[in-house]
């Protein structure tokens, strides 16, 4: 348990915009289509709550940081100060159309994790759903930026490992993916990637037409003998930007569980 508070500073030392998050998370919004009744599990500002309520979905954050309780309360957003386990410890069986923990899990180890699954399992109507979103750990930007900047990290979580724990828990349909809203952001190595061919960024006389002659003679000897090297070299750039592009995925992935039973209504 981090000091109270300290979270909620946390956000406002990194420039935490409300309107930037919330063009995030309306990613998630039709993953909750259908849903009456829906939680928000250390739910922060409470810009997601915001957005279900906009879509006349009953909407409930739930944050033991006092600062973000009393942020949410005065924009007229209802949460509850408490700690999520809990909370969903006393939630009753199966009162829930939707479960939603938007960076709450790498915060936890795995036991506490499936112990989260299992109490929104068991909360959950038939047909509901739980979405847990979580910095990617196949992005490089998320390693580099994102997830070493907060003091509470514990560990990444695959998108695929939740679906695993949905599925030992019970949950049916799970499936996982990127957030394509969160990819705004490259990777700090990609500014070397507008790099031009080691050939072209060769220095050029441009005054003295002897020294631009002897140039020339000394470049189609450097041509003649290096440019198969340099061909190997630059290919081997385009090889290696090609692999980072591969792992540059939006900094945010989500999982998505359905408790088996009929479709909500």
């Amino acid at each position: 348990m981090s000091e109270p508070g300290l979270d909620f500073s946390f956000l406002q030392h990194i420039g935490y915009d409300p309107t930037k998050q919330k063009e995030h998370q309306r990613f998630y919004v039709p993953l909750f289509e259908g849903c009456r009744r829906v939680v928000d599990l250390g739910c922060g500002g409470g810009d997601f709550c915001e957005l279900l309520a906009a879509q006349g979905i009953d909407a409930v954050g739930v944050d033991s940081d006092p600062l973000a309780a009393q942020a949410m309360r005065e924009r007229g957003v209802a949460v509850v100060q408490r700690d999520v386990f809990a909370y969903m410890q006393d939630v009753a069986p199966e009162s829930l159309d939707g479960v939603y923990a938007a960076h709450l899990v790498e915060h936890l180890p795995y036991e506490k994790v499936l112990e989260l699954v299992r109490l929104a399992y068991r909360a959950l109507r038939p047909g509901g759903v739980i979405v847990l979103t979580t910095p990617d750990p196949r992005s490089l930007y998320a390693h580099l930026e994102t997830f070493y900047l907060h003091f509470g990290h514990v560990t990444f979580y695959h998108p695929d490992l939740l679906c695993f724990f949905f599925k030992h828990v019970g949950f049916v349909e799970s499936t996982f993916g990127s957030n394509d809203r969160t990819a705004q952001q490259a990777s700090p190595f990609f500014g070397l990637a507008e790099m031009h061919p080691i050939q072209a960024r060769l220095p050029v006389w441009k005054k003295n037409p002897i020294r631009r002659a002897l140039r020339a003679v000394r470049m189609a000897v450097a041509w003649f003998f290096l440019n198969p090297y340099l061909d190997l070299i630059n290919s081997n750039f385009e090889r290696l930007f090609a692999t980072l592009r591969r792992i540059d995925l939006p900094f945010e992935c989500y999982a998505k569980g359905t408790k088996p039973g009929p479709d909500r209504v």
